[in-house]
């Protein structure tokens, strides 16, 4: 269900581009095919073909605003510097260096253009006097912006990483369920669900000390506890199933089940081989420095999470109506 859900949220983030892309299109936000005039500084008496020049653009960002149709309130006048290619017919291209430009809309199109500071265009050549021409600059294309990012800067981008991250994982994780392997082997595991039987028995008077119920809560507790999270969801859900023998009323969770998702949630964790797994992945220099930060948070988190469950479960409102039936 999960990946229907993700598939989904793919398809719609794809159809939002689409239609931001269409809408863009529309209203040739990016004034795609069309000519501004701007003025340049040439510093040359004779311009040759096929040369390239250093020149100056010199703008006036409140006409550049109404071009754009923007609500643009910076009035300024700009000398930047470019760059002048001349072909035939008082034709060309330009790149205008906009670091220190403060039209933001030219910085957008430049970056959508592949570059954050040159922005690129062909330009025609209308008139020249002395050593300023006035030319029509026309930028080159900008088309499927959003679709460019959903699909190279999201789902392709994201996508190699996952990649990348599962494959550094596959080294680590073998190393950490070995070992897991090893404390279920030797008997470690079964030592802790022993120490764990007495706490348990208080957390869940409703549940007879030899129900199978019991045994799959504490082998899911102490895999838990020891990072075993692959191991642990089979014996959670195992654990439910035997939990819902004893409810009385189908389809309303029992105290007993609401505090083992509790504390299934919050289980404290002593060795938390995934996250250790994925800093290793990362490139983390101390991969392991988190064991003691681990447990305490988590410690506390089951803490507050019994207290809270505990406490609802005696309030009238939050009480199971089986109790009620029962009585």
């Amino acid at each position: 269900m999960l990946n229907y859900i993700w598939l989904l949220l793919i398809v719609l983030g794809i159809a939002v581009a689409v239609w931001n892309d269409a809408s863009d299109v529309t209203h040739n936000v990016y004034r795609n095919g069309e000519d501004i005039l701007l003025a340049l500084e040439i510093r040359e008496p004779v311009l040759s073909l096929r040369r390239e020049y250093s020149c100056s653009v010199l703008l006036h960002t409140n006409f550049l605003a109404r071009f754009y149709g923007l609500n643009d309130s910076l009035d300024t006048r700009e000398r930047l510097p470019a760059s002048l290619t001349l072909g035939e017919r008082n034709s060309g291209r330009l790149q205008i260096d906009l670091e220190n430009s403060r039209f933001k809309k030219w910085k957008e199109m430049a970056t959508l253009q592949g570059n954050q500071r040159m922005l690129q265009g062909t330009i025609r050549i209308e008139k020249i006097e002395n050593e300023t021409a006035l030319i029509a600059f026309r930028t080159d294309p900008i088309r499927f912006v959003t679709i460019n990012k959903v699909t190279n800067e999201g789902i392709l981008r994201y996508a190699k990483f996952a990649v990348e991250l599962a494959i550094g994982l596959i080294g680590i994780m073998a190393l950490w369920l070995g070992v897991m392997r090893v404390a279920e082997q030797s008997g470690l595991i079964g030592k802790l669900a022993r120490v764990l039987e007495p706490v348990m028995t208080r957390l869940f008077p409703d549940v007879p000390p030899g129900h199978p119920a019991m045994g799959a809560m504490i082998m899911n507790l102490s895999a838990n506890m020891l990072g075993l999270a692959n191991a642990a969801t089979p014996l959670g859900l195992k654990a439910m199933e035997e939990l819902n023998k004893l409810n009385k009323k189908l389809g309303t969770a029992t105290d007993a089940m609401c505090t083992f998702l509790v504390i299934n949630t919050s289980n404290v964790q002593l060795i938390p081989a995934t996250v250790i797994a994925i800093r290793a992945a990362a490139g983390s220099a101390n991969p392991t420095e988190i064991l003691g930060p681990a447990i305490v948070a988590t410690t506390i988190s089951t803490v507050v999470g019994v207290v809270v469950v505990k406490a609802l479960a005696k309030m009238k409102f939050y009480k199971n109506p089986l109790k009620t039936e029962t009585r």
